[in-house]
């Protein structure tokens, strides 16, 4: 099947080292039907990428990417903002003013601090870092502002051996929760393949998510391989678009992406 990559960042993002030649280019020799070029929006001066898009920039690589390789790829454009409760109105401003085909939502920060960093550990309970993560989560599902839910369990790769090892179930009720509300509003779940960059055997949300997500009513989700580097482009993309089908669930493509956004 031709697959979407809904989810990477070029040097328009402050993280990343693909040019936007580089990414088209990689999707093409992957045999992708197309891409969402979705760079980082971030509003919290704590963050390293903030101020840094320039939406002219953008706009003009987009626009001479697709007469060089829309004969043999769909580009679309993208951004991923990093939702914070109390940047709401700033993430509603921008949004109204730009319009982009396709609005990635996703937790980044927690307290002005990256959630996989150290330093957000530090001095927290497991309850506390994770609990803080799921609220949040919530939060920027009921907002109503995004479409998309990107990478929903994201706070499973911190970096705190003092958490051990992360198991779903342990926050079954705040995940049941958040599924319930993604499926109430009409979201769509990212499978994220960037987890398998990271040592694990299953994309964000791992496996038994999704299939709670199934077992809810959840119908489409969205793959992004949250690529950064050109050799990142479409990982793991067969194997994880496979399960999902086998799963059940329907994986969206560029004519759904464009008419539901």
């Amino acid at each position: 099947m031709k697959l979407f990559d809904c989810h990477m960042h070029s040097t328009h993002s402050f993280d990343a080292t693909a040019t936007f030649d580089e990414l088209c280019e990689s999707a093409i020799e992957y045999g992708l039907q197309g891409i969402c070029v979705t760079e980082h929006i971030d509003f919290d001066e704590a963050d390293p990428g903030y101020n840094f898009f320039r939406h002219d920039a953008y706009m003009a690589d987009i626009k001479r990417c697709r007469e060089k390789y829309g004969d043999r790829l769909e580009i679309l454009t993208g951004v991923e903002v990093t939702y914070q409760t109390e940047f709401v109105d700033e993430i509603k401003d921008f949004l109204s003013t730009h319009k982009f085909d396709y609005v990635l939502g996703s937790i980044h920060l927690i307290d002005h601090i990256f959630v996989l960093s150290p330093r957000y550990a530090k001095g927290r309970s497991k309850e506390d870092a994770y609990k803080a993560y799921w609220k949040e989560t919530l939060a920027m599902i009921e907002s109503g502002l995004f479409k998309y839910i990107g990478h929903l369990d994201y706070i499973k790769s911190i970096r705190s051996q003092a958490y051990g090892r992360f198991e779903f179930e342990e926050w079954l009720p705040e995940i049941t929760e958040i599924l319930e509300k993604v499926i109430e509003t009409g979201a769509i779940l990212e499978a994220n393949t960037s987890a398998l960059r990271r040592t694990y055997k299953e994309p964000y949300p791992g496996w038994g998510i999704l299939e709670l997500y199934k077992s809810l009513g959840g119908t489409y989700v969205v793959m992004g391989s949250d690529a950064h580097s050109p050799s990142q482009v479409a990982l793991g993309f067969r194997e994880t678009a496979k399960r999902l089908q086998e799963m059940g669930l329907v994986i969206c493509d560029g004519t759904m992406l464009t008419s539901s956004s």
